[in-house]
């Protein structure tokens, strides 16, 4: 990261990231009313020479640190998930904070197969408190989502979830968190107190970035792939010309950077 908001790589290998026992480290304990997910604060994120920025158990993206910030926002279209797999789960999110503390405030989408059939909802989450379902907001597959998350006063913070479809939800809510990191990320959530399997879905692009109302301009060392049980397994790609999108495939090669 620019910001050296990195651990050592050593203590990264040695909470297990790397291995065959791969999960979160510092669960929020946080569910969703759909799947009783958890939604991660910090990923434990390492530089590795040679590779991305950084790489996680359970987190896929872009994080850029320099805070602190005051509003970040982002847009993606909620992908589809298969029957591929049996079980997966997934969350889509633009956040502030979490990557180097254990602050997050933070918003988004899930995307979920279990029970035989797809499940969608959107959601908000200020740790440590639990996540919060909106359940006003429906969501499906294709929809264009934008969130964004931006302080309004000392102390108070505005969460805006867009569905270019349904419509909107916003609502304002105390926060104190430091904003040194902004992030858009895709996770892989806690479900009953176990890391789960990513939701099998198609290639996912998140574009219009925003960072304190400008273009972030990502560049690679911001990006971090998914490591679960020692297979990278959900990589982001280079940043698109425009330096505020990025595409994210199930993979371990990093996709085609998205058009601008």
């Amino acid at each position: 990261m620019r910001t050296g908001m990195v651990l050592a790589v050593a203590a990264f290998v040695a909470a297990g990231l790397l291995g065959a026992s791969t999960g979160p480290i510092s669960p929020s304990g946080a569910t969703t009313a759909m799947a009783s997910a958890v939604f991660e604060g910090t990923p434990a994120a390492a530089r590795i020479p040679g590779g991305l920025g950084w790489y996680s158990s359970n987190w896929a993206g872009y994080a850029v640190g320099g805070g602190p910030y005051r509003s970040a926002s982002g847009q993606w279209t909620v992908p589809s998930v298969s029957a591929r797999g049996a079980v997966g789960f997934s969350a889509q999110w633009v956040g502030i904070d979490g990557f180097s503390n254990r602050s997050l405030i933070q918003a988004g989408t899930e995307a979920d197969f279990y029970a035989g059939s797809a499940h969608f909802s959107a959601w908000w989450e200020i740790l440590p408190a639990p996540a919060v379902r909106i359940r006003g907001l429906s969501v499906r597959a294709g929809d264009v989502i934008t969130v964004t998350i931006a302080r309004v006063s000392t102390g108070r913070w505005r969460i805006t979830v867009k569905d270019a479809r349904s419509g909107s939800y916003s609502t304002t809510r105390p926060y104190a968190g430091p904003g040194t990191s902004a992030e858009w990320i895709e996770e892989a959530p806690i479900v009953a107190g176990r890391a789960t399997a990513l939701a099998v879905h198609g290639t996912l692009v998140f574009d219009n970035a925003r960072v304190d109302g400008s273009n972030p301009a990502l560049v690679a060392d911001d990006a971090g792939a998914m490591i679960r049980h020692g297979v990278q397994s959900n990589t982001p790609s280079a940043p698109d010309a425009d330096g505020n999108g990025f595409a994210l495939a199930q993979q371990a090669v990093p996709p085609v950077p998205p058009a601008t």
